[in-house]
């Protein structure tokens, strides 16, 4: 992929909103957002959710996620991913399916 901001935001443009987007730099480091995030002409904006690189990847805890902006110019890749459930999403999943069979 080119690595103009045109090519980017054109990509960014098709990529589904509502779900996570990885994103990889040209420093060969990886960046996991949220869903909900945003792209822009200077940039993509989002919540981070996990960072990879050489050594792997680490998931942040949701009071270490942070806002993050990347821009255009450092980007390599940006494609969808599905965003791991959380034990907290499963348990409350699990809650409600009980309280239906109730």
């Amino acid at each position: 992929m080119s690595k103009n901001m045109t090519g980017v935001s054109s990509v960014l443009d098709v990529l589904p909103h509502d779900m996570g987007l990885r994103v990889e730099l040209d420093t060969n480091e990886t960046y996991y957002l949220k869903s909900g995030w945003m792209g822009r002409w200077d940039g993509i904006y989002g919540i981070a959710c996990g960072y990879g690189d050489c050594d792997g990847c680490s998931w942040f805890r949701d009071e270490n996620q942070g806002r993050i902006a990347i821009m255009n110019s450092h980007v390599k890749l940006a494609v969808p991913w599905e965003e791991p459930e959380t034990k907290t999403t499963k348990e409350m999943l699990e809650a409600e399916r009980k309280a239906v069979n109730e």
